[in-house]
């Protein structure tokens, strides 16, 4: 039997710098085995940690531009007949005091199907991540967003994972306290040997594409802190200009990239390395290992993103 794709499924990321929606082809296998390969991915540039981070919750007009913008979105999709099976809201949506009520609203005016995730599962979807590296203890995922910042760790007989209200939203509106980097520390510090430090996210991408050709291959502590330093100098046009950055993307990149690096500083030993993986992709598989048979392991690495 020869692979046949059998259904496309949509799913929506409602961060706290930009909406995010991706859409796989699901494919048939050998022996009723199923896979899922990216085919449309779309970036809608909303960023509600303004509203969150600053004034505590999302303003009317940003609710009307959110529904304006997947309303589009799903007029679209219904015309092609995908699959849209819902999705999440994070840091932004948890920390307003108005989060779930927006997320209500949408469900309810667009049809949608969309959860508000709290720190904790969205930590723990970075387990489906996990699953396509060893578990020997020498790895940690860490997913950079723009209000929060997940890390998963496991290996052989124990599994941990901490959700911190750090992102390079937060930190670039200087919302973000103490307490939290504190956090953070002491998470790492109750961690074995870590040599691979497993980013997600569209900044360290794009901050590894920046040190090195292949954005595959790993990048040292030295490289980052000196990407990081060339950044700083530069305007947002410039950063713009030189590195086709979107403008949403070029004035937080540095705040991202700080998390990554205090990550480094603890983890000293460990290089840092991008995987083209978003929590839509953790979303899809589960769907599909609960709606096909002997669904096959997804290769995370087929799932691209800018």
């Amino acid at each position: 039997m020869n692979p046949k794709k059998i259904d496309q499924i949509g799913c929506i990321d409602i961060g706290s710098n930009a909406i995010k929606y991706k859409q796989f082809r699901i494919i048939a296998g050998d022996n009723q085995n199923y896979s899922k390969e990216l085919e449309t991915y779309k970036r809608i540039p909303i960023r509600l940690g303004t509203d969150a981070f600053r004034k505590g919750k999302i303003r009317k007009k940003t609710i009307n531009k959110l529904t304006e913008s997947l309303d589009e979105l799903v007029s679209n999709l219904d015309s092609k007949k995908i699959n849209l099976i819902g999705g999440f809201a994070t840091s932004a949506m948890r920390s307003a005091s108005n989060g779930s009520e927006v997320c209500q609203h949408l469900n309810a005016k667009l049809n949608l199907n969309i959860h508000l995730l709290s720190g904790d599962q969205e930590a723990q979807l970075l387990n489906d991540l996990s699953n396509s590296f060893p578990a020997d203890g020498s790895y940690l995922f860490v997913d950079v967003g723009g209000g929060s910042t997940e890390l998963f760790y496991k290996n052989s007989s124990n599994v941990m994972f901490k959700s911190l209200n750090l992102g390079a939203v937060r930190i670039y509106l200087e919302k973000d306290h103490l307490s939290e980097w504190q956090d953070l520390e002491a998470f790492l510090a109750s961690l074995g040997h870590i040599k691979n430090i497993v980013g997600v996210g569209g900044n360290v991408r794009s901050l590894i594409s920046i040190i090195n050709d292949d954005i595959n291959n790993s990048v040292s502590k030295k490289s980052l802190n000196a990407c990081l330093l060339s950044l700083v100098k530069l305007s947002k046009k410039e950063k713009i200009e030189n590195y086709n950055f979107s403008s949403d993307r070029a004035d937080i990149i540095e705040s991202a990239g700080k998390i990554f690096l205090r990550i480094m500083d603890i983890l000293d030993k460990a290089s840092l390395r991008a995987a083209p993986w978003s929590i839509c992709d953790a979303l899809v598989q589960k769907y599909i290992n609960e709606n096909y048979a002997n669904s096959g392991v997804n290769d995370f690495s087929s799932s691209e993103e800018t």
